[in-house]
């Protein structure tokens, strides 16, 4: 529905959300979520997890790889051996050469490159 929610919390579990403003949550070491509504939300917090938020205005938040629609926002979380703490990288879709319905994964300069 327009403003519903999915979770799928197994080891390859997948969720998806298709409402204006739903949001999906993948917390498996694989899952993969995704939000295709306008402002929808896609977590997926597993190790190899895959978050897609491809609504215009959606938010995609994962510890691998992230994508969102054309005003969008990525957000990959990772560990910061030196400081020993978890730390974000974010992108703007339009921004910093960051695509719309595209795929990123950080490098190990922490910046976003696309999934080939």
């Amino acid at each position: 529905g327009d403003q519903g929610s999915a979770s799928a919390t197994g080891i390859q579990g997948s969720a998806s959300a298709t409402g204006d403003q739903g949001s999906a949550s993948a917390t498996g070491d694989q899952g993969s979520a995704s939000a295709t509504g306008i402002q929808g939300s896609a977590s997926a917090t597993g190790y190899k997890g895959s978050a897609s938020a491809t609504g215009r205005e959606g938010t995609a938040l994962s510890f691998h790889c992230a994508e969102a629609g054309d005003k969008g926002t990525i957000i990959i979380k990772w560990w910061d051996e030196t400081a020993e703490r978890f730390r974000v990288t974010v992108g703007y879709v339009g921004e910093d050469g960051i695509k719309p319905k595209t795929k990123y994964v950080l490098n190990k300069e922490h910046k976003f490159v696309e999934v080939q």
